[in-house]
């Protein structure tokens, strides 16, 4: 299964990289190709011009959005500014704001709640700038504002993480440290995973968020082996949050306890090579940013962008992560100094 992902995760992953090549094209991995521009000509295409970029937080998993964002703009005349909102839903709109105050041609919304990147997105729309969305969970009364999504189906993430359970750990005790409680994402994550493991024998005792903060995450673990000291199983939905929890994991001499991350990045990848990381719900951040970029560029081009554009994962463990990263790899590492100080 891995050899077949990579391959086909490969193909889509450079299918997005090789369009820049001609101006930050469309990446159509879904739908067919009879969406295509009006070409009436009332509508002049914007070749150049400032994108702005909101991320929800700042942390590994977001500087590899911006790295996508970035490929995207290669060749390009556009300019790209990158804020970061600390996971705060009125920053998010405010941060937005701002940019289309500043005149941005378009915007790339790495959301951190459905509500405030649809605000967000409605604003921009208002004033006629095309907006993107880096990570899509599924349909919402804010789509008609987006005119393009990464389409990441985390029903069917949690999914893979909960047969992975089955199928490698003993029935027991888990403990589930979700992202941000209203983005979409961990409450899909919760909805897969539930359902894999419903009478199975593994129990969720304790379900809290982390923020995407490794420091809160390791609070939330601390605080499930104290209420429950034969805690065997830790699933987190970051690396951001695994990698504090591997550490911390490590200085308790923990190295029994299964622990599931979704997403990678570099100092995860180090995590699982050692006992205090077995798997990850693999996708690439630096593929939604390609992809929403990829749209709102499409868009000023008079195009009609894909709507949904699916972002592919697989469960990945120590002996698979390196060849699918190669693949479809977390992060441009071209990119990768000029994410450094966002």
């Amino acid at each position: 299964m891995t050899e077949q992902f990579s391959n086909m995760g490969r193909r889509r992953f450079l299918q997005g990289a090789a369009v820049v090549a001609i101006g930050g094209g469309l990446l159509a991995a879904c739908g067919d190709d009879e969406t295509k521009g009006d070409d009436t000509g009332t509508t002049p295409a914007v070749t150049s011009g400032l994108i702005g970029l909101t991320l929800n937080g700042l942390n590994d998993y977001t500087k590899g959005v911006a790295t996508g964002v970035y490929k995207a703009l290669e060749g390009t005349e556009y300019t790209l500014e990158v804020v970061q909102v600390n996971y705060d839903a009125a920053q998010e709109l405010a941060a937005a704001e701002a940019f289309l105050a500043k005149g941005v041609v378009g915007l790339v919304i790495q959301p951190n709640t459905v509500e405030s990147a649809g605000a967000a997105a409605e604003k921009a729309v208002a004033q006629g700038v095309p907006a993107g969305n880096c990570i899509w969970p599924g349909a919402s009364a804010s789509d008609e504002f987006f005119v393009g999504v990464a389409e990441l189906d985390s029903v069917q993430g949690g999914r893979l993480i909960g047969e992975y359970l089955i199928a490698n750990a003993t029935p027991g005790k888990v403990c589930v440290v979700q992202g941000v409680v209203g983005q979409g994402f961990s409450e899909r994550i919760d909805e897969g995973l539930d359902e894999v493991l419903k009478d199975s024998g593994f129990e969720v005792v304790v379900r809290e968020q982390g923020f995407f903060d490794r420091t809160k995450a390791v609070g939330v673990v601390e605080q499930a082996f104290t209420a429950h000291p034969d805690l065997g199983i830790i699933v987190a939905y970051s690396a951001s949050m695994s990698n504090g929890i591997s550490q911390w994991l490590k200085d308790q001499g923990k190295d029994t306890v299964i622990h599931i991350s979704s997403d990678a990045d570099e100092e995860m990848i180090g995590w699982m090579k050692t006992p205090y990381q077995s798997a990850t719900r693999y996708y690439s951040s630096a593929q939604t940013g390609l992809i929403a970029a990829n749209a709102v560029l499409a868009s000023l081009r008079g195009e009609t962008p894909e709507f949904r554009t699916v972002v592919e994962q697989v469960m990945a463990t120590s002996e698979t992560i390196d060849a699918i990263v190669e693949a479809n790899p977390y992060m441009f590492m071209d990119y990768k100094d000029k994410v450094q100080n966002i």
